[in-house]
């Protein structure tokens, strides 16, 4: 079977219109040209991808299931010339990361921060973004690895365990839980609760802290930034909650950073790839190092966060 690069671009095309006109224009060709483009595909594979009659071009059964296929094998052969090309310019290539905010205060900016000195020739992208967007991003390519919290569908994903990130109260120094030790939820209910929005990774654990206790929390204000909270917060707005590895955003001469008494929940960071897809060398290569890093940042981080603050 000999399928061509271009067949398979139409073929995508195609299937994003109803008609052979509409897609011969926007594939720059004419429509004869481009029919004969999809008759020898479906000639090559043996089987018909469209349903076709005088008013409009539909895929059938055969052409919804090949369009998973079809874009595979772009993508493949995209990251291939991606890769040869790199190497030609002296580059090892380019590699796009989707990671939560939360995890890009601190952590990873040192892991970047070393592996651009050792790896000075690798191009790294960085797509901060929101929990569910980071997994789609890889899914539809955008992203070659996520860095996410909670373990991924496996049927999908490849994931990587890397280490677990604890909960801390955010208050002012002249709330009454300001001079506290700790902390239990029970004692919040009844103060102003400031919280993330729903599409943040620490707002989906928040709501779970409660839920185990039966009762939600009322959120009296939703953000989605890290410095927004902060900066409520240090003037005594109101309470939140957030994770221990952006405590750093939170180290402000009135806010006091309180660990919680009996919570066993934590967040568990994953490096996350798409099941199947193969890696260049120089992302696998990344990945490697990411995990190796966290292996030795573990301990640091759990001496981060059980000290106290």
């Amino acid at each position: 079977m000999n399928l061509s690069i271009k067949q398979l671009r139409a073929f995508l095309i195609l299937s994003e219109h109803d008609s052979f006109t509409q897609a011969a224009k926007r594939f720059n060709l004419s429509q004869p040209a481009f029919s004969t483009i999809i008759a020898s595909l479906e000639d090559e594979i043996g089987y018909r991808l469209f349903d076709r009659d005088t008013r409009k071009v539909e895929l059938n059964a055969n052409g919804i299931h090949f369009i998973d296929i079809a874009r595979r094998l772009i993508l493949d052969y995209d990251e291939a010339i991606d890769e040869i090309t790199a190497r030609s310019l002296g580059k090892e290539g380019t590699l796009t990361l989707s990671v939560l905010p939360s995890l890009a205060v601190e952590w990873l900016p040192e892991i970047l921060t070393q592996y651009s000195i050792t790896h000075p020739q690798t191009e790294i992208k960085l797509n901060d973004t929101q929990w569910n967007q980071c997994l789609q991003s890889v899914v539809n390519g955008q992203a070659d690895l996520a860095l996410t919290a909670s373990q991924p569908a496996t049927n999908i994903f490849d994931s990587h365990y890397l280490f677990s990130d604890k909960f801390y109260l955010l208050c002012h120094v002249n709330h009454p839980l300001g001079q506290k030790k700790k902390v239990t939820l029970n004692e919040l209910y009844k103060y102003s609760f400031i919280g993330f929005s729903q599409r943040t990774s620490i707002r989906q654990y928040t709501d779970k802290l409660f839920e185990r206790q039966g009762e939600p929390i009322k959120y009296a204000l939703e953000v989605q930034q890290l410095t927004t909270m902060m900066g409520l917060i240090s003037a005594n707005y109101g309470i939140g909650i957030t994770s221990g590895l952006t405590l750093f955003q939170f180290k402000h001469k009135n806010i006091a950073i309180i660990p919680f008494e009996g919570i066993d929940l934590e967040r568990d960071i994953y490096l996350v790839s798409l099941k199947n897809r193969a890696q260049p060398s120089h992302v696998k290569l990344f990945s490697d190092f990411i995990i190796n890093e966290a292996l030795r940042f573990n301990s640091k981080i759990k001496t981060i966060q059980n000290s106290p603050v």
